[in-house]
Order: structure tokens, then sequence, then C-alpha cells
């Protein structure tokens, strides 16, 4: 386990930590020394558990040991629920072309769904800036599917998804998530800037996946276009 901001726990919880992990004479040792002597455990857990899995990753933001997956019994610390008994959907905006969708289904309206044999729809609905509705498109999700990448290809249009069971022909909304609106990115409003060799390899160099092909994109991809065309700026992204 690595705790990326160790130094912020108090010396309670270091010291409660470091008993966990049977560190030696944990309870004479120094602020400092719990901190270095946890921090050099944890970078050995961290090497092997990863070495052997061939993962590139070497640091967790959780306070997990890395080895049995266990939540540290610190006080006032939980282990949140997998799933909680409500009902909700969540839009979260992840780039300007892209949005991250998660939902929960209470135990018993997911109960009420199965006894139905119900299927369900990831509806994502685009407005205007006027909030008139001007494209529609659904997704077949199941009902052991709780998250989603959905695509935002235009804008300064407004988007909003919502859950749906169909029944028998019969469409019924089960929760619906609050709008977002997406807005022109600094890329696409300054493609003129990166005519510059220098800044354009700068700002690309982030958008490359290994391996050099570019993140999938549309609206990268399509600057990048112009860009080798020669057509910047030319062309609304």
């Amino acid at each position: 386990m690595v705790l990326i901001n160790i130094e912020s726990l108090s010396d309670n919880e270091l010291r409660i930590i470091a008993q966990q992990e049977e560190l030696e004479d944990w309870d004479s040792l120094t602020r400092q020394e719990l901190i270095d002597e946890l921090q050099d455990l944890y970078d050995e857990d961290v090497d092997r558990t990863f070495d052997s899995v061939s993962s590139g990753r070497k640091f967790v933001n959780t306070l997990t040991d890395v080895q049995t997956d266990n939540v540290l019994s610190l006080p006032g610390v939980e282990a949140l629920p997998e799933q909680y008994n409500e009902t909700s959907i969540h839009l979260i905006m992840k780039d300007f072309n892209w949005a991250y969708v998660f939902w929960s289904i209470s135990v018993q309206q997911m109960k009420e769904l199965e006894e139905s044999g119900c299927n369900l729809i990831l509806r994502n609905t685009r407005s205007n800036a006027e909030g008139d509705e001007v494209a529609v498109y659904d997704i077949d999700v199941s009902l052991s599917d709780n998250s989603w990448t959905v695509e935002l290809p235009y804008v300064g249009y407004t988007y909003t998804v919502s859950l749906v069971s169909c029944c028998d022909g019969k469409e019924t909304v089960i929760c619906q998530s609050t709008s977002l609106t997406t807005t022109s990115s600094w890329l696409a409003e300054h493609s003129e800037e990166l005519g510059d060799d220098i800044t354009f390899r700068m700002i690309l160099s982030s958008l490359i996946r290994k391996g050099g092909e570019v993140i999938a994109n549309s609206q990268v991809q399509a600057l990048v276009n112009d860009l080798q065309n020669g057509t910047s700026g030319e062309n609304q992204i």
C-alpha cells in the first residue's frame, strides 16, 4: 500500500497503521520515523505486487492494502458500499467531447425490473441553447451495468442522460441526470497559434498514446487533419 498523502495523517493514525502493519517499536517511533518506515514498507509491497502482474502503475490513492484489498481499520474510516440503495444517475464531463455516466438502482426497483423482465436503455438527449430537444440516441444496457461512456459530439449544446425501462412496449424514465453544457475547447479557438512547430509539439505530446496514435477525440483529430492539410482556422471544429 502507498499513501500518496501520508504526511497529512495524524500521529495517532500513523501509529494505528504501524501497529496493524506490525512494525517493530511502532509505539516509540517519532512521527518522521513512522512516515519513513511506512513509506519504505509500502514501496516494497507495491514493487512486488505490480511486478508480479506486469503493471506500470506504482501508486494508489486509497487506504487499501494492495496485497489483500482490505480497507485499513482507521478511526472513522469505513469501506464504501458497492451500491447505494437509491435510484439515481450522474453525468460527468471527461473532456469537451466525452462524458462518464454512472448510476445505481434501488434494491426494490431492481427486483421489480428483474421480475417483469424489463430491458434498460441509456438515453442521451441533446438540446440547443433555447432548450429545444434536437437529438436523442439510445444505448441498450443490461441490469448488471452501472456505468457508461457517452460521446458529446457537438459543442454549445446541453446534454442530459436518462435511464429508461422498457416493459411490454411501454417506456418509463427511471431517473434522469442534471444537464451538462459543452463549450468550445482552447485548441478549437486558437488553432492558428499551433502553426509554430514547438508549440504544436508541446501541446500534442500530451494527446498522444503510446505508439504515436492520437487520442480518440473527433475534435482533436479534426484539428490535426486541418493543420496537416494547411487549412487551420478555416473549418469550424
